[in-house]
């Protein structure tokens, strides 16, 4: 009887826990394909009202044998960052998958594994390790304190990877904010292999 009790006393609270998520990953699965139509479409306009105007939005990129990130306050397709590459197009289904995110591999120069991915479990490190990175061996001073914002980011993150059988890529980061998800970062450095 007690065990009972128990558990009719906890299923509200585990359904109330339930449903305090679902609306946050709903609206993730609505604004990763409002990302990817924006990107396909080219609609700056849509990408800019996705940026966090405190954090502001964060390019990963390779520049010789660095790894180097970039703050800007906007996007645009017409300067891409960096400037030496533009934005790749690519074909999808707009059917979004959560299960570990494909990986790129330099000596094939491809991909895993073609389609719309999302890992929901992985938190991934690579911003706050590249600015880590860039103070340690280029010299750079970052304060710890951005380093730990970084992490705050990324821990607040999902990776979102697109990738299809043409070559054709996108791979950026949406961060949940006071219970909206924002555009934070995107990555052109983990297809770069010209180091």
């Amino acid at each position: 009887m007690k065990n009972t009790i128990k558990y009719i006393v906890l299923i509200p609270f585990v359904c109330a826990l339930l449903y305090s998520f679902k609306p946050n990953e709903e609206r993730l699965d609505d604004t990763i394909i409002t990302v990817v139509k924006a990107f396909k479409e080219h609609d700056s306009i849509t990408l800019n009202n996705l940026i966090n105007k405190d954090i502001g939005l964060i390019f990963l990129y390779r520049t010789g044998i660095v790894d180097e990130f970039q703050k800007k306050e906007n996007f645009d397709f017409a300067k891409p960052t960096p400037g030496y590459m533009p934005y790749f197009d690519f074909l999808t289904d707009y059917k979004i998958k959560f299960e570990p995110l494909p990986v790129f591999d330099c000596d094939s120069m491809k991909w895993s594994k073609p389609g719309l991915y999302c890992d929901t479990i992985h938190i991934d490190h690579l911003l706050s390790t590249i600015a880590q990175s860039l103070e340690d061996f280029k010299g750079e001073k970052i304060e710890d304190s951005e380093i730990e914002k970084f992490k705050e980011i990324e821990n607040n993150s999902r990776r979102i990877v697109l990738t299809d059988k043409n070559e054709g890529e996108l791979v950026f980061y949406l961060t949940l904010i006071e219970n909206k998800w924002y555009l934070t970062i995107i990555d052109r450095v983990t297809s770069d292999c010209s180091a």
